[in-house]
């Protein structure tokens, strides 16, 4: 491994052919950098969707960037055990914790939404949820990323759920000692009647409703 520092400022890459690379310095002058082989191997082997042998030549190779490497590749690829065995590998906890919850959405839609969200790209993550008539799940996306106005914008749209984003928030103000100063959560409050026990019942509901849908029991 080579810092990009030892090359000068700003250098510029005039050509990379397999593990070669050949960079312009700002002086002028030419460098040949020879690169590891490995990802251009992985990079192949995932054009062919050839996992497993990704996975065993990073478990040969034993080094983190090449992990890393697999890690992009196949979430890319959205394919979801390389990715969670890539990511346990260089420790990323949280990721790996994510790719398995992903693995508990029933529906196909959910777990592309849950793709898209893991790619960043929630915009995209809500898009597909609202397509496929999931609007609870992209009411409790936006409440997981804390993007609650937006939550809740979707719960008045659909008339669905208003008390579920209203506790949610109350619950996470609570947790952190801090009062609603948002007029529209204000106003909802005063007019909607939180009652815990009924709000679960309606989130179980959702996910059965999910589940059917993806047995086919529901069209």
């Amino acid at each position: 491994e080579r810092e990009i520092t030892e090359f000068g400022r700003n250098p510029e890459i005039v050509s990379f052919i397999g593990n070669h690379c050949r960079l312009r310095r700002m002086d002028g002058a030419w460098v040949s950098v020879d690169v590891s082989p490995y990802p251009s191997v992985l990079h192949q082997h995932a054009l062919a969707s050839r996992w497993e042998e990704a996975v065993r030549l990073c478990r040969f190779v034993k080094d983190d960037m090449v992990w890393a490497c697999l890690a992009a590749m196949a979430s890319a690829a959205k394919e979801l055990n390389t990715t969670e065995i890539a990511y346990s590998a260089i420790h990323e906890v949280s990721k790996v914790e994510y790719l398995a919850s992903m693995k508990e959405i029933p529906s196909a839609e959910g777990r592309a939404a849950a793709w898209a969200l893991f790619s960043r790209q929630p915009a995209e993550a809500e898009a597909i949820l609202i397509q496929a008539g999931l609007v609870y799940r992209a009411i409790e996306l936006n409440m997981q990323s804390h993007n609650w106005t937006r939550a809740l914008k979707l719960a008045i749209q659909y008339k669905t759920h208003v008390d579920t984003v209203v506790a949610y928030r109350q619950k996470y103000l609570n947790d952190f000692g801090k009062k609603e100063t948002n007029k529209t959560f204000i106003q909802c409050a005063a007019q909607t009647e939180i009652h815990w026990e009924t709000i679960r019942a309606k989130i179980e509901a959702e996910v059965d409703k999910e589940r059917q849908r993806a047995s086919g029991g529901i069209r």
